[in-house]
């Protein structure tokens, strides 16, 4: 168990599900998959650090486009999109961003030109 809202769960969910979408304009795979993690050592992110503990991990992947190492360097920055003017608001990872860590997670994302990406969540377990 992890400790958010669910209205924050499906809205992570529906955002990088659209995106995935836009990312595969003819068509491709979009997988969607959790599992538990233990996480053995402290784990240092941008700014801070993610604590060793049990994870509950959400992954997100598409076989679309993928993104440059530019592109991938600013996605979670708000308003920054490549998508076309009235096409999206540059909102979304931004919110998914703020949303995980507020709740003591991380989020990432691995991506290749032409091999698709996946964005990796681990939110931490709930304590008893």
């Amino acid at each position: 168990l992890v400790e958010v809202d669910p209205t924050q769960i499906e809205q992570i969910v529906v955002n990088l599900a659209v995106n995935a979408r836009d990312a595969m304009p003819h068509g491709g795979r979009l997988t969607i998959r959790t599992y538990n993690q233990t996480v053995e050592h402290d784990v240092p992110l941008e700014a801070e650090t993610l604590p060793a503990g049990p994870y509950v991990v959400l992954e997100v992947s598409d076989s679309g486009t993928g993104m440059d190492a530019a592109t991938r360097a600013q996605i979670f920055e708000p308003f920054f999109t490549t998508k076309g003017v009235g096409q999206g608001t540059g909102l979304g990872l931004a919110i998914c961003k703020r949303i995980v860590k507020a709740r003591g997670g991380s989020i990432t994302v691995d991506s290749t030109v032409g091999r698709g990406t996946t964005f990796t969540i681990l939110l931490p377990v709930k304590k008893e």
